[in-house]
């Protein structure tokens, strides 16, 4: 007879004692990415978590742990017209956590997730899922069984996630209709330069070559705006002691490509599960005539093949130079619940007038630019 049972863990030290437990559970889970380990999460808690207090739902039957729901209370963010607490999925942020999900062992789907949305609406909090897949079985039975129980739920398209459907090809069928240009622009680069792309394979060189990429990465975005990837010490802290761990466990792929003795590009990433995941990228502007940023992606979707991977997935972000690798996409939404309650009918409410604010202001700065530009021409 099923004997479930659920708490929550709210101190760093259980969190570190769960991760055993943790990842065996996410090898028999449907969400099985980088992004749900232990590793990835417990090191965004350690870096990013910011005032933000620990609620980590575990389920068992009997001795065995069924589900996990790693979230946290976020405080009320008045700058961001959000003047109440939520309940959070972990990973949120710019970090760049895709899939996030709540992880439940196969076959306990529907008495894990009773269980669950009893207990976070016993907390009538507002609950965020951001990062998730909309196709996600798990989170869309989660955010059913809420609805039944009377929740206002309600789905945000955040952005899409292109990505490479490796099974059904090899690196010459996948590359034909794009080998004239790209070999093109390759046999130039050797021409000039000496040209080696180095994979880091030591603890000695990480944290060098990482700082190579974070270089590259913001010398490239310079003058065009900026990038938060790693505005912040505590965003370069999170990947300096993830890409540590990540290389202890195999799943690390950060590659330099050299011309002569200068880095010119970089390209960061993991193999993780048959999947090669494309999670961020920089390049010297000064070789941008070479295409440098274009032959490193190529490069790099080339060594996923011969790895054997099966997907090259370029992560949430609809630049234009994914749809030039990519010949599938994504939809990654955020799935927010309110509760049956006076609270949770404030709180939606609050949330659609912040959407018509940020409506207004978007349209009046997009008039702006429009203005400013025909002035110009």
């Amino acid at each position: 007879m099923s004997q479930l049972s659920i708490r929550c863990l709210e101190s760093t030290a259980d969190f570190l004692a769960i991760r055993e437990q943790w990842n065996d559970l996410l090898n028999r889970s449907q969400c099985n990415t980088i992004f749900m380990s232990w590793e990835w999460q417990y090191t965004w808690w350690q870096n990013l978590s910011e005032k933000r207090s620990l609620a980590i739902f575990v389920i068992h039957d009997g001795d065995q742990l069924i589900a996990l729901a790693p979230m946290a209370m976020r405080p009320p963010d008045f700058a961001r017209l959000v003047p109440f607490k939520a309940l959070e999925i972990l990973g949120a942020g710019n970090v760049g956590s895709d899939y996030l999900s709540i992880i439940v062992r196969e076959g306990f789907e529907n008495q894990a997730l009773s269980m669950l949305g009893s207990r976070l609406m016993s907390n009538n909090s507002v609950i965020e899922f951001s990062n998730t897949e909309r196709s996600s079985g798990i989170m869309t039975m989660a955010a059913l069984k809420m609805q039944k129980n009377g929740c206002q739920t309600f789905r945000h398209t955040q952005s899409f996630s292109p990505y490479i459907d490796l099974s059904s090809h090899t690196w010459s069928s996948y590359i034909a209709p794009k080998a004239a240009r790209f070999n093109k622009k390759y046999r130039r680069l050797k021409k000039e330069f000496d040209v080696r792309l180095v994979q880091t394979e030591s603890e000695e060189k990480r944290g060098e070559d990482l700082d190579i990429l974070i270089g590259l990465h913001l010398k490239r975005w310079d003058g065009r705006g900026g990038s938060n990837a790693f505005d912040s010490e505590n965003l370069r802290k999170f990947h300096h002691a993830f890409t540590a761990l990540a290389l202890e466990k195999k799943w690390l792929r950060l590659f330099t490509l050299w011309l002569d003795d200068r880095p010119a590009a970089s390209v960061y990433g993991f193999f993780y599960q048959n999947t090669y995941y494309y999670y961020q990228a920089g390049f010297d502007p000064s070789y941008s005539q070479f295409s440098v940023g274009y032959l490193a992606v190529g490069l790099i979707i080339q060594q996923a093949f011969e790895e054997g991977a099966k997907e090259f997935d370029m992560l949430r972000g609809e630049e234009e130079y994914k749809y030039t690798w990519a010949n599938n996409e994504r939809e990654i939404v955020r799935l927010s619940i309110f509760p049956p309650s006076l609270k949770g009918y404030l709180c939606a409410r609050t949330m659609e007038v912040r959407k018509s604010i940020k409506y207004i202001v978007n349209r009046r700065a997009n008039s702006g630019s429009s203005a400013r530009h025909q002035a110009a021409s």
